[in-house]
């Protein structure tokens, strides 16, 4: 399995959370990874997921707000 296979589950969850508040804000990322994982056909750690939300940050996929040192602590928003 690619590192990046699951990133687009990220993605549009991410577009499914904008559309549900109204307006594109900053959402936990603690609620992206919950979303997240919860559809997934198969299990991995929540840390994996995080790190590939990370990358997708890095990546400029994601805007960041906060301090990514756990995920509780940083909120994110699609670009």
């Amino acid at each position: 399995m690619d590192l990046d296979y699951h990133d687009g589950c990220f993605v549009s969850k991410a577009q499914y959370l904008h559309n549900d508040q109204g307006i594109k804000k900053y959402m936990k990322s603690v609620r992206l990874v919950g979303e997240g994982v919860g559809h997934l056909q198969q299990y991995a750690e929540d840390a994996f997921f995080e790190y590939r939300v990370r990358q997708l940050i890095m990546n400029g996929v994601f805007e960041i707000q906060g301090v990514p040192k756990d995920m509780r602590f940083y909120s994110v928003k699609l670009c």
